[in-house]
């Protein structure tokens, strides 16, 4: 498929002759039919075995026909219809509904790499303790790409490393490693991957960035959408580390309104160091730098409130 990138990272890679664990591959979805029909094709596409293959699509409310347009085009996919609660719920549904021993999840805007599954099987395999994430990059508008960095700037370099979170748009588990973690319905509009990532390492997993697992994330945003993801980034930035305080910056959170400004710059800074240490790969020119740290900087500027906000909430 267009767009696949093929850097290989010195992963492990899951080969075909082996007897093939089955993985359930888990995609929440709300009101993206189009997106996810494309996500769809790149786990058909997939190298891995499709006979050990489960994909189960929670709906999450969908009103554009999302579970019809499925069942009528798409009959090997497990469609689970809910009402709209949230992706956390959703993503929590789908584990209870899903049948294998290895559990991905991806997001019906992403589309993975032909070798996804294949690299993250055999590095889970290898490492059966870990819960294995990989790049996630970004093509398209300045916004799209700007995506990249403000939201998964921490997922662009090429080195495998052990990491403290792993977005739920890439990312691979066992089982017997989630045991009864779940994600924490209290923070359905953001964050919930961040927090869900903490319990299970705080529960002894250990987190693994592996660059040569590649989804390629599409989203649909402006700078409106931008924008409008920064204050609810900001409010779950607290609101988590309320709830898990060994999360990393929690400490910041406890020292009250002056930490939460000092984190905000911080974070700033380091969105920067991202932009300009990853600017070739997330496919920025050096024009748009300025543009790009511009509006980094008044996005954590806006989320600086609603952190504020949420941090006096949990105080009264």
């Amino acid at each position: 498929m267009n767009g696949h990138h093929t850097e290989r990272g010195g992963s492990c890679r899951y080969e075909r002759g082996k007897s093939s664990p089955r993985v359930s591959v888990v995609i929440v979805t709300h009101n993206d039919l189009d997106n996810l029909v494309g996500c769809l094709q790149s786990l058909a596409d997939q190298e891995y075995p499709a006979a050990a293959t489960e994909i189960v699509v929670v709906d999450d409310g969908s009103t554009d026909g999302t579970a019809d347009a499925l069942q009528r085009e798409h009959t090997s996919v497990r469609v689970i219809s809910k009402p709209n609660e949230g992706a956390d719920v959703s993503r929590n549904r789908g584990i209870e509904e899903s049948t294998g021993e290895i559990i991905a999840f991806i997001d019906s805007d992403c589309v993975a790499n032909p070798d996804w599954l294949t690299r993250m099987v055999g590095r889970l395999v290898e490492e059966p303790g870990t819960v294995i994430g990989g790049r996630v990059l970004h093509r398209g508008s300045f916004w799209q790409r700007l995506t990249g960095i403000a939201d998964f700037g921490e997922y662009q370099g090429l080195q495998i490393r052990e990491v403290r979170a792993i977005p739920t748009c890439n990312m691979g588990l066992g089982r017997a490693v989630l045991g009864g973690v779940r994600f924490d319905p209290r923070l359905a509009r953001a964050g919930g991957d961040t927090l869900f990532a903490e319990t299970l390492r705080r529960k002894g997993a250990k987190l693994v960035y592996d660059p040569a697992v590649v989804v390629v994330h599409r989203p649909s945003v402006g700078m409106n959408d931008l924008l409008a993801r920064a204050k609810r980034y900001g409010r779950s930035f607290v609101e988590a580390r309320k709830i898990e305080p060994s999360m990393r910056y929690a400490a910041f959170v406890r020292a009250g309104v002056p930490g939460v400004i000092a984190a905000t710059l911080g974070r700033t800074l380091l969105d920067w160091q991202r932009l300009l240490r990853h600017r070739r790969a997330a496919g920025f020119s050096l024009l748009e730098v300025p543009a790009a740290m511009a509006i980094l900087l008044l996005r954590r500027a806006i989320s600086l409130p609603e952190a504020v906000r949420a941090l006096r909430e949990s105080d009264e």
